[in-house]
């Protein structure tokens, strides 16, 4: 059973309402990591003699990737789950898998000797995927209370 492409910007993406829903409370986790490390990076720019813009920059870049990696997960999880057959569905996710680690270390590849973007940065920022797994169950139990004082 396939779910109907939800548009999103330029992609279709094929998800179902609820992993869009665990995908946007991850993001959400996401982000507040993200403004965490880059309110903390401020104060530490100058002891680590990086600038503060490539620190930035970095950061930025860093948060791009997750969110990326996080709307794959979501997808690789229901192709996964819808899929059929389960080692079809072990392999995809394995190929997923490596190819968010690739892209990690095309990314870190691309920006390695650039004075404008710290790699550093970006690395750390990456560890935002963990945060916003751990962030999940907070932004789910804020968000369904909103919406059960609303109706």
């Amino acid at each position: 059973m396939f779910y109907p492409k939800k548009k999103v910007g330029f992609l279709r993406i094929r998800m179902s309402k609820e992993t869009r829903r665990t995908c946007f409370y991850m993001g959400m986790g996401v982000l507040l990591y993200e403004i965490i490390l880059s309110l903390a990076a401020i104060p530490f720019a100058g002891l680590m003699k990086y600038s503060i813009y490539s620190i930035e920059l970095g950061i930025l870049v860093g948060t791009v990737l997750v969110i990326g990696m996080v709307i794959d997960m979501g997808i690789s999880t229901e192709d996964s789950l819808y899929g059929g057959s389960p080692s079809i569905a072990q392999r995809k996710v394995m190929i997923h898998s490596l190819l968010r680690k690739a892209a990690l270390f095309v990314v870190v590849a691309i920006f390695w000797n650039s004075r404008y973007i710290n790699v550093l940065a970006i690395v750390m920022s990456v560890f935002g995927l963990k945060s916003g797994a751990y962030m999940y169950p907070l932004f789910k139990k804020i968000f369904e209370k909103e919406g059960k004082e609303e109706t």
